[in-house]
């Protein structure tokens, strides 16, 4: 029988007796899947019933050895915004969910040109370009210039 929705979830390593080395071999069993900032690393533990020494334990030791780094995820998600075309807002947003010092950066006038030209070029209608861009976080300003530079001259009666 599953879980009802809503009803909190129970530590499925609940009847484990938690030590250091398995607080540490489970921690870094997650990283093995993805990269995790600090606190959402402690997080983890805590939520599989790790006591909280040992999760803090485990931390620190994933810290000294580099396998848990925020500087690092804050460099991989820079790079990340700058591929897949975030603004300088939405990277922010990102890193505060995570927990991360909030000081990664972006060529943000790139993002914003190099995603205006790729969907002019698909045919999307200028003004649809414009609120798709604004929907990611970009400045008007720059979402005008990025639609100007690709040819476009929005009509002054437009709502570009």
């Amino acid at each position: 029988m599953g879980r009802r929705p809503g009803a909190p979830r129970q530590a499925a390593t609940s009847g484990l007796e938690w030590t250091a080395p398995r607080a540490v071999a489970k921690l870094l069993e997650r990283l093995g899947r993805s990269e995790l900032s600090s606190r959402d690393a402690l997080a983890y533990l805590l939520g599989k019933g790790c006591p909280p020494e040992l999760a803090e334990g485990a931390l620190r030791s994933c810290l000294e050895r580099k396998f848990v780094d925020d500087d690092r995820l804050t460099g991989m998600l820079s790079e990340k915004g700058q591929r897949v075309g975030w603004s300088q807002r939405r990277l922010r947003q990102e890193e505060y969910r995570r927990g991360l010092p909030q000081e990664g950066e972006l060529d943000e006038d790139l993002s914003c040109r190099q995603l205006a030209e790729r969907w002019l070029a698909r045919g999307v209608d200028p003004v649809k370009v414009a609120a798709r861009l604004q929907r990611r976080g970009f400045n008007y300003s720059l979402i005008r210039q990025a639609i100007a530079e690709n040819g476009i001259e929005p009509e002054p009666d437009s709502e570009l």
